[in-house]
């Protein structure tokens, strides 16, 4: 078929929510949760975020939260610190929404002092709607600054939002990994025009300005043994998710599918454990602060 089908995943949310959840099937993205709670929040973010009075309220914004299993632990690691929390959360997903609410009732008792705002947006969205009318002192973005339109433009907004001395954290794929060697080449061998963000992309706009941040890198792995079966459900839809395409197998030209397999395969990024293909998916947390003016 013509290349010019290739159809971009996040073109369709129903499809990249399906894909990306049979992604997280197969790797260990929740189970790095503690990590990340521990070592980046509780050791880095916390202890240096600004002191407030007992009766005043942290205000917390979570960007594209999902179903909220990554902020759950997080805001229960603020509350022993800050008792009043206000919470807004921007994801444009109804049904991710959805499940953060049931989450939330289900986790009450852990959860007493957080106010949810819960805003159904995009970040681009939010951004005309509310333009810089709150500030907040933490504020989060997960594995979804793969979505928004401008990535320079979009921190710079978020540390705008910051109060002095606030924290922005950002969690994405490390531009060390074997997933982001895959991703950087991927646009060569299909001729096609992809969004790739990585760790590197994060950090440009910040250091370019003198701006303080720090990186945190945690080592992952995920087993993609799956993707090389043709006739597999989960290996259409995983494949799907790596290649950021909807149905790749069948819009792609057979020789950008088989360069692209071919690749992926080699050992820029993965490598053999057995009779399993397995990826380096490293994760590198980006945490910047705002400065005093």
């Amino acid at each position: 078929m013509a290349e010019s089908k290739l159809l971009h995943l996040f073109d369709d949310q129903k499809h990249y929510l399906k894909s990306f959840q049979t992604f997280n099937s197969y790797s260990a993205k929740y189970a790095m949760q503690e990590t990340w709670t521990n070592t980046v929040l509780l050791d880095n973010i916390v202890p240096h975020l600004p002191n407030l009075d007992r009766d005043k309220q942290l205000r917390v914004f979570g960007i594209g939260s999902g179903s909220g299993e990554v902020d759950y632990p997080f805001l229960t690691a603020l509350l022993k610190k800050y008792p009043i929390i206000t919470n807004r959360v921007v994801e444009p997903a109804e049904d991710q929404i959805i499940k953060y609410k049931a989450l939330v009732q289900s986790k009450g008792h852990e959860l007493q002092g957080v106010k949810f705002d819960w805003r159904q947006q995009t970040l681009e969205q939010y951004r005309d709607t509310d333009g810089v009318g709150t500030k907040f002192h933490f504020i989060s973005t997960i594995h979804s600054m793969y979505h928004v339109e401008d990535v320079d433009s979009s921190l710079m907004y978020l540390y705008d939002l910051l109060e002095p001395g606030g924290k922005l954290l950002v969690i994405i794929l490390s531009d060390q990994s074997g997933f982001s060697n895959f991703l950087n080449r991927l646009p060569g061998l299909l001729k096609q025009s992809l969004r790739y963000i990585s760790s590197a992309h994060i950090r440009r706009p910040f250091e370019a300005r003198d701006i303080p941040c720090v990186q945190i890198h945690r080592n992952s792995e995920v087993d993609i043994t799956e993707c090389f079966n043709e006739t597999s459900e989960d290996g259409e839809l995983f494949r799907d998710f790596l290649v950021q395409l909807k149905g790749f197998r069948k819009t792609a030209t057979p020789s950008q599918y088989k360069e692209a397999m071919e690749y992926l395969a080699s050992s820029e990024c993965t490598k053999k454990d057995g009779r399993k293909i397995v990826m380096n998916n490293d994760r590198d947390a980006v945490i910047v602060t705002k400065m005093s003016t």
